[in-house]
């Protein structure tokens, strides 16, 4: 499924990450970077073409850097993702499973003052009301991220494997198993919302649903997005 996003003067966009993906179909594979959206998949992809061994590394990943004004390209894709399970992933990846989270947590404390180790989801769902700008990355629209040209695949994460099969067949090797997964999990359904990140062991999208309102408006562009794409 294509998508043009269309932007208001005044929203908010980052869009400065794009890349092209190597293959070894000798695709021109235009790729926008969004965090908690597969991005160590790809960032995967592009180490082990750089051959460095190390992944997401900096200088690798600038090597692959690309300008949507300058290319003509076979796929332009993005991932993307329900915003309130990116929201409950975020949290979980960082909070709770403590993975990569010095500068979130940073920013986290800047904001609201409180001690990330000990912040609930109400907490984390309170710091993403502020402006964007001032959160950390992994907090921002994921429309954000787009640029302003057609892509020719908005690929729902929950379809990435299948899409990247079909579409990419090298590649597919690289999105059959989840890089930087989540790591707490659980079938429970109580609401977890007012729990502290150091007290919650296994937890699920579920434990949160309460909240799930006020994430859709936070990132209403996502679900005006997302809703245009599912169209």
């Amino acid at each position: 499924m294509g998508y043009r996003p269309e932007f208001q003067n005044s929203e908010f966009r980052r869009n400065k990450r794009h890349y092209l993906i190597p293959n070894e179909e000798n695709k021109v594979v235009f790729y926008t970077y969004i965090r908690k959206n597969a991005c160590s998949s790809f960032k995967s992809v592009m180490s082990k073409k750089a051959q460095s061994g190390e992944l997401g590394k900096l200088s690798d990943l600038k090597k692959f850097r690309a300008s949507p004004h300058s290319l003509v390209w076979d796929h332009a894709i993005f991932i993307y993702r329900d915003p309130f399970e990116r929201a409950v992933s975020t949290f979980v990846n960082k909070f709770v499973d403590n993975q990569g989270n010095r500068d979130i947590f940073a920013n986290f404390k800047a904001q609201t003052g409180k001690n990330p180790a000990t912040a609930t989801f109400r907490d984390f769902t309170k710091y993403l009301e502020a402006p964007f700008e001032l959160l950390d990355p992994h907090a921002w629209p994921q429309k954000s991220h787009l640029a302003e040209i057609e892509y020719t695949h908005a690929i729902d994460i929950k379809h990435l494997s299948s899409t990247m099969a079909e579409i990419l067949p090298s590649l597919a090797g690289h999105f059959h198993k989840k890089v930087n997964v989540t790591v707490s999990g659980g079938e429970g359904k109580d609401d977890l919302c007012d729990t502290p990140a150091n007290q919650l062991s296994l937890c699920n999208k579920d434990n949160f649903k309460s909240l799930r309102p006020v994430l859709e408006v936070i990132y209403s562009s996502d679900v005006r997005m997302i809703s245009k794409i599912m169209k």
